[in-house]
């Protein structure tokens, strides 16, 4: 039979451990109290057989008549109280005296038991357990002490066995029932908590169930701070990454609708104005040029969408070289000279030394400085000015640092400014032309080095951007 809930495998994974446990436990104190049962039963009736032959010792040496009350008081006890007889052997092993509950048919016998009766005579304490025979007609245990008093050679103290048996199965069946109820409280135990450990399991269960069904809301209660807890906050988290991903898929939809409608709508608009004669010839021209602006658009948000794709495909190829960055810096300085020129711009260039050669994909880090250097070029007021640096960290990487003196990021946008499609809300009237790839793009082309990419930034103070990069070895620099 194919068990299928959780919580009926693990009660009966308790429930079998804890019957294992009680029967290993019980057996163990079966043995352990009847062996401990039968020891004292040994002891008590030895100190009892110790007692008697001072007794009688006694009343043989002085004759004093209270020594012999004193002896049949004592065997009296053990009749009443340990329910043992007792039998006075002389030194030719013939039973003299019995105790009154003992069978009187004993009286003149032989004790048959060879080493019983040897033992005693040479002085030992003996103890032996006899089965049915002519002596007596019942099993007893038998414990002989010696004495040697006139012609006496040892007193014999004798319990029966099945009376003993009685005992120790009454205080079996105490322990099995105590055994029985502490197995059905730790069951029931066992069964409270099963159903508590698995209950968060099911919540989950129903709670993953919903959000494979399109509700991307729904949570689970954490009510503990325990492994159940921390899973439970952790499907908390993959729910709410679920929710900002679809988010983030509608946002991707609506942007990339928004990025290829309006230059579609503003192409078509002048091409069917040329068309039916609303634009006059002499204007064609620079419409037609236009239109051609908005496929390069185009052309731009398409090749930024590939890219994008290959990036989270993780199948961006990169051919490394060894290079000197300060240099490729100064190239897209140099590129970028003209839209600073017309925006009265200046850039501001230090570095950690005069040559920083590094290993990574030449074009691929290039495209990375130009995006990050255009940014703060197309967000940085008019007579403002572009710093960019580079420095070592202690972990001996290269940091580059560009720095503008923009409007700044919140710090709840710079959370979101490396995702695909972003645009913050103050950026949006400044970046017209751009689809909100290029920092997305970014962090994936740093990322595929093994490096790391940053922001900085407070609202009107303007904004750093800063990535490392791995610097190449001695051998490996070639000037």
């Amino acid at each position: 039979m194919h068990i299928k809930s959780l919580t009926t495998k693990q009660f009966l994974l308790y429930l079998g451990t804890i019957f294992i446990c009680v029967l290993l436990t019980g057996s163990m104190l079966s043995v352990t109290f009847t062996r401990y049962y039968m020891d004292e039963t040994k002891e008590e009736l030895i100190y009892q057989g110790r007692k008697i032959a001072v007794a009688i010792d006694k009343a043989y040496h002085t004759g004093n008549i209270e020594n012999i009350s004193n002896l049949a008081y004592e065997m009296q006890v053990l009749e009443d109280y340990m329910r043992a007889g007792v039998l006075l052997m002389d030194k030719d092993g013939v039973i003299v005296l019995a105790s009154p509950g003992m069978d009187k048919k004993l009286l003149g016998k032989v004790l048959a038991f060879d080493d019983l009766a040897k033992g005693v005579q040479d002085g030992h304490i003996v103890s032996l357990q006899t089965g049915t025979n002519a002596v007596f007609q019942s099993p007893m245990l038998v414990v002989g002490y010696p004495i040697s008093t006139g012609s006496l050679a040892g007193i014999f103290m004798c319990r029966s066995m099945p009376e003993i048996q009685f005992s120790i199965n009454e205080m079996y069946r105490a322990g099995i029932s105590s055994l029985i109820i502490a197995f059905c409280l730790t069951a029931l135990v066992s069964l409270i908590t099963s159903r508590k450990m698995s209950k968060p399991l099911q919540e989950m269960n129903r709670a993953a169930k919903e959000i494979a069904g399109g509700n991307l809301e729904k949570r689970v209660e954490i009510k503990s701070a325990d492994e159940l807890g921390q899973l439970a906050e952790s499907f908390n988290h993959m729910a709410e990454s679920l929710s900002d991903i679809e988010k983030s898929r509608r946002a991707f939809i609506a942007n990339v609708s928004h990025d290829l409608r309006s230059p579609l709508t503003s192409m078509q608009g002048f091409l069917t104005a040329m068309l039916d004669g609303t634009i006059p010839m002499e204007k064609q021209e620079h419409y037609l040029r236009v239109v051609l602006e908005e496929t390069q658009r185009l052309s731009r948000l398409a090749e930024g969408i590939v890219d994008m794709s290959r990036a989270q495909d993780s199948t961006i190829i990169l051919e490394q070289t060894v290079f000197d960055v300060n240099e490729l810096i100064r190239e897209n300085s140099f590129v970028l000279e003209p839209q600073m020129r017309q925006r009265d711009q200046s850039v501001q260039v230090t570095f950690a030394e005069e040559k920083s050669f590094v290993r990574a994909d030449r074009d691929k880090i290039s495209r990375v400085i130009h995006n990050l250097m255009g940014n703060a070029v197309k967000f940085s007021g008019k007579h403002s000015v572009i710093r960019v640096e580079t420095t070592y960290d202690k972990k001996g990487k290269l940091l580059i640092s560009i720095r503008d003196q923009g409007i700044g990021i919140s710090e709840a946008e710079q959370k979101k400014v490396f995702d695909r499609f972003y645009k913050g809300d103050g950026t949006r009237n400044l970046d017209k032309t751009g689809a909100g790839l290029g920092l997305s793009i970014a962090r994936e082309l740093i990322q595929a080095h093994g490096e790391s990419i940053a922001v900085k930034s407070k609202e009107g103070k303007g904004s750093e951007f800063i990535f490392s990069l791995t610097p190449a070895k001695k051998e490996d620099i070639k000037i």
